[in-house]
């Protein structure tokens, strides 16, 4: 069958997960919540969940993470707004507030420059960039994976990546993911990073707490720092990007349960200075925002300094990290970010050519890679035949698109060849 059970899958991989209890509790909670779903409708469209299943997760769920999940399961499927819009309801209760005087007159200070220019100037002078993401924002995927054949030349050799499982020995041989080898792997865009990384000739590897007698008694954050020294040790004269979430960017203590994270942890272990870039505080919002970025009108992708050559870094973790990282709002071209379409990517509109009832998903798979578990390059649902959305696709790279309607009816359809 083109796909396993999605509870099976789900299954597999959460408890691989070795996250704090918190977070265990949600995979836990999340588990239970599939469960209540009907077993057919999640069986017949594999991993990814249509729109109408992720609001039924939402409905059956009660716990304050709710949101927080139904935002990767958008994120998945293409649902770039709605992953956003459903990520702002975790904290409805908060109100929209605007910048204080204070955050005014310190942004003053600053200007804005080319942040890809700013990140290689860095980049050079150390052997560890740390980058971080929203995981429920494909953008942050996409702009890493713009940066890797510039890092490449600059000595980048090895990408670790906090959504990799241990268990997937084979992914740099593979040269591409598949479904067991991660949950945030399953985004498209994640996968996509890989690719490049993997053609670039990148190593990846996980650095995931262990489940050993050791990192088993020890905090999340030093485990994950070990583990990257480990590979630092291996390779002294390499350098190395290290992608991680959210507030693991941060090079001191912060006031929660995170405690030291991962990146001060891996200072320490090293005595290296990594540059530290958090893409997270200044993201696009519908609500509720930054109060930085309120004050941003930049039309591309900045970081911003002072006079001294100093970067702005108070957005998020103030003085934890060495820089924010802006990116303007997306604008949809064709239904779609306009962010996706790259050099090597192009939009079409694929529906003329299915023939299944609505909704449906329609996966876009290279072809050479096993689509019974790899991790489409694309992804998108199509709800009616009003729903005017592209699907992305490589450039002179032969590809497979597969339609799954919600009774679990297929169509295949093989995509030419598209060179240019």
């Amino acid at each position: 069958m083109l796909y396993e059970l999605a509870l099976v899958r789900f299954a597999i991989r959460l408890p691989n997960f070795r996250p704090y209890l918190l977070v265990i509790v949600m995979k836990l909670l999340i588990s239970t919540i599939l469960m209540l779903l009907p077993l057919a409708s999640i069986s017949q469209t594999g991993s990814y969940l249509f729109t109408y299943q992720i609001d039924s997760l939402i409905r059956a769920d009660s716990s304050p993470f709710r949101y927080q999940f139904a935002s990767w399961y958008h994120s998945f499927i293409g649902n770039y707004y709605e992953a956003i819009k459903t990520k702002e309801l975790q904290s409805h209760n908060v109100e929209p507030s605007n910048p204080s005087l204070e955050q005014k007159t310190l942004f003053c200070n600053y200007n804005a420059i080319d942040a890809r220019s700013a990140i290689l100037k860095e980049a050079s002078k150390t052997r560890i960039l740390i980058i971080n993401e929203a995981h429920h924002m494909p953008l942050h995927r996409v702009y890493l994976s713009t940066l890797l054949g510039d890092l490449y030349r600059i000595g980048y050799r090895f990408l670790g990546m906090e959504g990799l499982f241990d268990a997937d020995s084979l992914l740099n041989q593979r040269m591409y993911p598949v479904l067991t080898s991660g949950f945030y792997v399953l985004e498209p865009s994640f996968g996509n990073l890989i690719r490049r990384a993997i053609e670039q000739e990148i190593t990846v590897f996980p650095y995931e707490q262990k489940n050993d007698s050791v990192q088993k008694t020890i905090s999340r954050e030093l485990a994950q720092a070990m583990n990257i020294k480990e590979q630092i040790d291996r390779y002294p004269k390499a350098k190395f990007i290290i992608y991680c979430g959210y507030a693991h960017v941060a090079e001191d203590t912060l006031k929660n349960l995170m405690g030291l994270p991962m990146a001060g942890h891996l200072k320490r272990l090293t005595g290296i200075d990594p540059f530290t870039i958090d893409q997270t505080a200044l993201s696009e919002y519908f609500v509720n925002g930054n109060r930085y970025r309120k004050l941003i009108k930049e039309k591309s992708v900045s970081v911003f300094a002072d006079r001294l050559g100093n970067y702005f870094n108070a957005a998020g973790y103030p003085n934890k990290i060495d820089c924010n990282l802006y990116h303007p709002d997306t604008k949809l071209s064709e239904g779609r970010p306009s962010w996706l379409k790259t050099p090597e990517k192009e939009f079409v509109y694929l529906q003329e050519q299915v023939h299944l009832t609505y909704p449906y998903l329609l996966e876009v798979y290279l072809k050479g890679e096993d689509i019974d578990h790899a991790v489409p390059i694309d992804i998108i649902e199509v709800k009616s035949a009003d729903d005017k959305v592209a699907s992305v696709v490589f450039r002179q790279r032969d590809q497979i698109a597969v339609a799954i309607d919600k009774r679990g009816q297929v169509q295949i359809i093989s995509l030419p060849n598209r060179r240019q």
